[in-house]
């Protein structure tokens, strides 16, 4: 049974008749986690083409419950859990808002964190405790560190959360766990004087952070029904704008009025320790059953890392997608602070002022659009969404090549406000876009694969685009030319390669017997 079936018509409400096996015989089926239905109520007999034959027939209204809506589930251990259940609806209006804001709460305490850590706590507390002369070394090391761990730790606790049987559910008890572990190490981070002490509490906090964020992925397919993804991915994308923006702007005001990093990293702690509640309090899973979730070995979580193509190729596109338009972000992001001194001609000592501004206007303006992009998705296809964003990216960072010979900051910051708009269209439609091609069998694992995707961009870009920089130096204006067509190259890339993505191709099912 552990086989991937294509399913024929799969249209009609169905439950299913195994007549090749006899243990098996009259038993329910869950098809991928997932059971389609129509309805209209058809009872029409549908085949699976295999050695084995199983026959569809309509299920009994027993197990159909209409007014409740959304999308009916038979527990495999790839979704739900006691016998069959629906995900159903969220609710609509004022609570449907609160459902989605508690669903990403914890999304944005991770966001406000890592924001406000990258971009202003580490780089100041590197430059205290290392040294002004060790701090380019050391600050190079970051986005290392935080490769390996998350290569590590994403995928395991992933995998771990896919076939968890813990009362509380497969998610949440990760998202506690791993937030007990980053408010430590926080702390810890903000009291070490030392520099190698430093880099191992920080290595600490991603821990933490990745051990709960890799099952956070899984856990919006295990509660919102397919039809609501774009919804859902609007929010995330919303809560990670706010937290980026609640991130760079609290700790700036801490570090520049009290020059305390005890108070900073006390500030992220408490962040996180509010935040994570409504996700573990308020968002419900239905537990896995025991009886039907494979044993955890190593030979197994191993072999998970095989993604045939056949099941798996538009899975792949999304990732090499991703990749490309994360390269083309990171090309540019990290040396707005440079490129208005050396191209816009800013004072030196307002850089700090006006970098932030920027940086908090794509920020701004990539709320609505995000808000947005994800419903539009909906209705209107991922694809879309990803071609005008990414277009709106390619066309504003050649606005920003202009520039280089005819500076304005006016435009500089209109252009931001531009590029922000492309940015949270695309963070609107990305998380959706992975879910729709992604079996649901290990999806947490899965993603967090798919999470690599913006992790090496942070490394690999920016190291690009600084060589690019520093060798043409005595020319910068060639210089920031090169990179930043370096970056529409990649944006371009990123909207060509969304086009072999098939959102319709036939759809492979899991065949999973389950006892009544």
């Amino acid at each position: 049974m552990n086989k991937y079936h294509e399913l024929a018509n799969s249209n009609s409400a169905l439950i299913l008749e195994n007549n090749s096996n006899q243990d098996d015989n009259n038993k329910v089926f869950s098809i991928d986690g997932e059971l389609v239905y129509d309805d209209d109520g058809r009872g029409e007999d549908e085949n699976i083409k295999d050695e084995k034959p199983f026959k569809f027939k309509e299920l009994d209204d027993s197990y159909d419950d209409e007014e409740d809506g959304g999308d009916l589930i038979f527990s495999n251990g790839g979704i739900g859990g006691k016998g069959n259940e629906r995900i159903k609806e969220p609710p609509k209006g004022i609570r449907g808002v609160i459902f989605y804001l508690c669903l990403s709460s914890y999304w944005l305490a991770t966001s406000a964190i890592m924001g406000g850590l990258i971009s202003l706590v580490w780089p100041s507390q590197i430059a205290k405790i290392g040294g002004e002369e060790n701090k380019a070394k050391y600050v190079g090391l970051l986005p290392i560190l935080g490769a390996i761990t998350s290569i590590i730790v994403g995928p395991l606790s992933g995998f771990l959360s896919d076939h968890c049987t813990n009362r509380f559910g497969k998610r949440r008890i990760f998202i506690a766990s791993g937030s007990v572990v980053a408010m430590i190490s926080l702390f810890l981070t903000g009291t070490t004087k030392n520099i190698y002490g430093f880099m191992l509490f920080l290595m600490g906090i991603q821990f933490g952070i990745m051990w709960g964020t890799s099952p956070f992925n899984g856990l919006m397919p295990d509660i919102v029904p397919k039809s609501k993804y774009g919804v859902a991915s609007g929010y995330l994308a919303f809560s990670n704008a706010i937290g980026q923006l609640i991130g760079v702007v609290g700790t700036a005001l801490l570090i520049y009025y009290t020059r305390s990093f005890i108070v900073t990293y006390s500030f992220l702690v408490l962040i996180l320790g509010v935040l994570v509640l409504p996700t573990l309090i308020h968002i419900h899973e239905t537990p896995l059953s025991p009886n039907h979730v494979e044993k955890i070995t190593f030979k197994r979580f191993i072999y998970s890392f095989y993604l045939p193509s056949s099941t798996y190729k538009d899975f792949y596109w999304v990732i090499i997608t991703r990749f490309m338009q994360e390269m083309g972000v990171y090309s540019i992001l990290p040396f707005f602070g440079y490129y208005l001194t050396d191209i816009i001609h800013i004072d030196q000592t307002n850089k700090e002022l006006y970098t932030s501004a920027i940086l908090s206007l794509i920020i701004i303006t990539s709320i609505p659009s995000a808000i947005i992009g994800g419903p539009l998705s909906d209705k209107y296809g991922r694809k879309l969404l990803v071609y005008i964003s990414c277009s709106i990216m390619t066309l504003v960072t050649c606005g920003f090549i202009v520039l280089s010979f005819i500076p304005s900051l006016k435009l500089v910051l209109i252009f931001s406000g531009l590029f922000g708009v492309g940015y949270g269209c695309y963070q609107g439609v990305d998380y959706a876009l992975a879910l729709d091609v992604l079996p649901q069998e290990n999806v947490a694992k899965d993603l967090s694969l798919w999470h690599q995707a913006l992790i090496f961009p942070q490394v690999i870009a920016p190291a690009i685009s600084g060589l690019v920089i520093n060798s043409l130096k005595t020319n910068l204006i060639l210089g920031y030319t090169i990179a930043f067509t370096v970056a529409v190259f990649w944006f371009l890339l990123s909207t060509i390669m969304i086009k072999p993505i098939n959102l319709h191709r036939n759809k492979f099912i899991k065949l999973t017997p389950i006892d009544l």
